[in-house]
């Protein structure tokens, strides 16, 4: 299956969710590329949506490749498997989670989303990315929902290796891909369109999303338990 952009994948990954979701819940999607697929899938849930701020730890030696990921609580998920392929020491490990946390402080200072922490007491979660890889970024974020009282945590992606998938499902109540193979290309192979999200668009998306929902996202009332 290919899609023709995230837009397009979110439109079927939420039909595929419809009914398999626990409510209330809050949608969470990882910037940037997980924004514009988890739009469509608030709308179809009548979800509030928010960020949740995960990021990948990469060595300047090896730009693509991920050993692990970190959330904005300052937690660390690790792949020991690749810090030991690659020789990444301690101090390789300790500038990387530098770098990163630094990355993510300014994305929240930029975006201004509602905390996601503050949306999850009582009710289930659903994070979004456009595909899993390693799939370390969202296993990141699985934790950090599990830290803050998520209640159910479904985890939905348009596309995914088969050891992401094995990895993600250890962990999350549920994930939903549209697209899971083990000869994985890497999740651009899966659009006809992976153009880059920048952070004025994800800006722009979360300013029409709380506009028109009533600023429902802002103020944390929407789907919230009564």
């Amino acid at each position: 299956m290919i899609f023709q952009d995230r837009s397009q994948a979110g439109v079927v990954l939420a039909q595929r969710l419809a009914g398999r979701v626990r409510c209330p819940c809050v949608v969470a999607a990882i910037p940037r590329g997980g924004v514009v697929v988890a739009l469509p899938i608030a709308e179809r849930l009548g979800a509030p949506i928010a960020l949740v701020f995960a990021r990948k730890l990469t060595s300047p030696s090896w730009p693509e490749l991920a050993f692990g990921a970190l959330d904005e609580d300052g937690f660390e998920a690790l792949d020991d498997d690749t810090i030991d392929a690659l020789g990444i020491d301690a101090t390789h490990i300790q500038s990387a989670r530098a770098r990163t946390r630094d990355s993510i402080h300014a994305r929240i200072e930029l975006y201004r989303a509602p905390p996601l922490a503050d949306l999850l007491p009582g009710r289930g979660v659903v994070i979004v990315d456009d595909g899993l890889a390693t799939g370390l970024t969202v296993l990141a974020a699985i934790r950090y929902a599990r830290r803050h009282d998520a209640t159910d945590i479904t985890v939905a992606v348009p596309c995914a290796s088969s050891e992401s998938a094995a990895r993600i499902e250890r962990e999350a109540d549920r994930l939903v891909t549209l697209v899971t193979e083990p000869g994985f290309r890497g999740v651009s192979q899966y659009y006809v369109d992976f153009s880059q999200v920048s952070d004025e668009q994800v800006t722009a998306m979360l300013a029409t999303v709380r506009t028109r929902s009533g600023d429902a996202v802002a103020s944390g009332t929407g789907g919230r338990p009564a």
